[in-house]
């Protein structure tokens, strides 16, 4: 018998003194009481009784012992592993790699088998057991010895990873600790020497999403193509229909007979989609692992541009916006405007609304508007000076042939734009802007009859320029589940569901974590990033392929029976010490009646 709470000499010293204090007691005797007795016969009879022992002060004092010995020995803490758990220092290590979600027959996950004999295990040790939890994927790292009730709690909060590379934490583990590891088997885990393996392992069906991507046809580069694998990674043969959606109206369906370990390459048309986030969704009747069930693209818009041009009479840009390839013109006068419905691109000709437009816009000589913000200030005969020859928009553009009579130069040393043409006035400035916020713009400070713009060759590529640049769709980053990176300083991201996302600041911008298939959207001041985040790693589908035999768990080493009290000894010997002074005081009470 070991004792938790003092030394084995402290603790029989205390013993031995209570003891001694409880005989002690029971020898004192109380003074004696005169009673008056009618007959020498009664006084013979009571003195005869005297002298005989009286066993019912014995059993007093034998409850009185057996009471306080029990409760100086419950102070002790005693560990007797027969009676009562005993205290153990065990190291637990679970398998949170993402096939432990893979659900059994009995419709809760690998996973959560694993916490409910993780959790036996606890229970069935001590508490004063000494216990430290770790996990394959490093959520838990750092999470030292504790108590068993804190090893509960923890265990109860700790969860299942989407993402990551499974593996047992490295280092020497501790010494003395018995270690038990929790697993399917199905991930690339180093068993440590002497670990006891817990197998929470039943073949499970799943269908998986295993590749998708949209790409435009090479002949034709306004129709686009979806090239979709499947993959059945069942046991047995499996019936699946294959879904592919896109906004609010389109869809497509395919049904698919798959045997097991059979994969399906199937392509499908999706120009009648207008662009945006497409989706292919594999749903069977029995899957039981969701996290390779879909898998996203991008395609960009690739019909004909739909360009409003608001302007109260400019045939020669409305001439020059109609001849452009792939742009679809209406011509609206500025009271027009509001009514003009929906359209991919703007171009504002001596005009702008007071709000920004829905989408990008190109603007000729606009007046103030607060959405544009910068101060322009108006000049004569202003001379180009330089330009940005590696902007999409003004590259490649004789700038310098340019003739103004009179335009608004803006200062170039604005934070929200940039410069893209400067000229010189009586003072430099810009005489070409470009935005992003809210929408992307781009602002010339001259009307085309203030310049010889009109009749230059290249008037044509700027224009085109500026409206590919305008409807430029957001960049796209294709990324495997976990940890992404995007350059994108103080940006905010938020998920397919328009739910925000957190996020954490780098030395280049954020860092946040994609933990399922999604398309999710980074927006800060210096732009707009969507990530495409799918199932990357083709391990994560094969659910199946465990490196664990078909046996049972192995048995716990050096395992005793159950205890008979699941608790620590020294509770039970506090109930049994109230229960003796129960005793003590009925034998006592029955003593005084008679």
């Amino acid at each position: 018998m070991r004792f938790l709470a003092l030394s084995p000499a402290a603790a029989f010293a205390l013993l031995a003194i209570v003891a001694l204090v409880i005989v002690l007691l029971h020898l004192l005797r109380p003074p004696p009481q005169r009673i008056m007795v009618p007959s020498a016969l009664l006084w013979a009879r009571i003195r005869r009784d005297a002298k005989r022992p009286d066993a019912r002060r014995l059993l007093l004092l034998l409850l009185a012992l057996a009471a306080g010995l029990s409760m100086a020995l419950a102070l002790t803490r005693p560990d007797v592993p027969v009676i009562a758990a005993s205290a153990e220092r065990l190291l637990l290590i679970l398998d949170n790699s993402p096939s432990m979600a893979a659900r059994m027959r009995d419709g809760r996950s690998r996973w959560q088998h694993a916490v409910e004999e993780a959790g036996a295990l606890l229970r069935q040790s001590g508490a004063p057991s000494e216990v430290m939890l770790l996990d394959t994927v490093g959520n838990l790292r750092g999470f030292g010895f504790v108590d068993r009730d804190t090893a509960l709690a923890a265990l109860g909060r700790a969860s299942v990873a989407s993402w990551g590379i499974a593996r047992v934490p490295p280092g020497p583990l501790p010494a003395g600790a018995q270690v038990h590891l929790f697993t399917d088997g199905v991930a690339p885990v180093e068993v440590p020497q002497g670990a006891i393996v817990h197998r929470v392992f039943e073949p499970a069906d799943n269908v998986a999403v295993t590749a998708f991507a949209a790409r435009p046809l090479p002949q034709e580069p306004t129709r686009y193509e979806a090239v979709v694998q499947v993959l059945n990674a069942s046991p047995g043969a499996q019936r699946v229909r294959l879904l592919i959606t896109g906004g609010a109206h389109f869809s497509i369906a395919q049904d698919l007979d798959l045997q097991a370990g059979e994969t399906v390459n199937a392509v499908f048309d999706v120009s009648d989609f207008e662009g945006g986030v497409l989706g292919a969704t594999v749903i069977c009747e029995a899957d039981d692992f969701a996290l390779d069930d879909s898998a996203y693209a991008i395609i960009p818009p690739h019909g004909p541009k739909r360009v409003l041009l608001v302007t109260a009479g400019n045939p020669a840009l409305g001439d020059a916006l109609r001849n452009l390839p792939g742009v679809r013109l209406t011509v609206v006068a500025p009271a027009g405007y509001a009514r003009a419905g929906a359209h991919d691109v703007f171009v504002f000709d001596r005009f702008a609304p007071l709000e920004p437009p829905a989408a990008g816009a190109l603007l000729l000589r606009p007046p103030a508007r607060a959405w544009l913000a910068g101060q322009s200030t108006q000049r004569n005969g202003p001379r180009i000076a330089t330009w940005n020859e590696d902007h999409a928009v003004t590259g490649a553009i004789a700038w310098h042939k340019l003739r103004l009579s009179r335009a608004s130069l803006e200062a170039a040393t604005r934070t929200d734009a940039h410069a893209l043409v400067l000229a010189h006035g009586s003072a430099p400035g810009a005489v070409v802007t470009a935005g992003e916020v809210p929408v992307r713009w781009i602002k010339v400070g001259f009307a085309l009859e203030d310049s010889n713009f009109a009749l230059q060759p290249d008037f044509p590529v700027f224009l085109g320029n500026a409206l590919s640049w305008v409807t430029e769709p957001a960049p796209v980053l294709a990324r495997a589940l976990g940890s992404v990176q995007v350059a994108l300083p103080h940006a905010r991201v938020h998920d397919g569901s328009g739910k925000p996302v957190a996020a954490s600041p780098t030395s280049e911008g954020i860092v946040f974590e994609a933990p399922r298939a999604d398309v999710y959207t980074v927006s800060g001041s210096g732009g707009r990033v969507l990530v495409v985040a799918n199932v990357a790693e083709p391990r994560y589908v094969l659910i199946n392929r465990t490196r664990l035999g078909d046996g049972h768990p192995a048995a716990i080493a050096g395992e005793a029976a159950a205890p008979l009290w699941p608790a620590e000894l020294w509770m039970l010997l506090l109930l049994f010490a109230g229960a003796l002074l129960l005793a003590e005081w009925a034998v006592f009470t029955r003593r005084r009646r008679s």
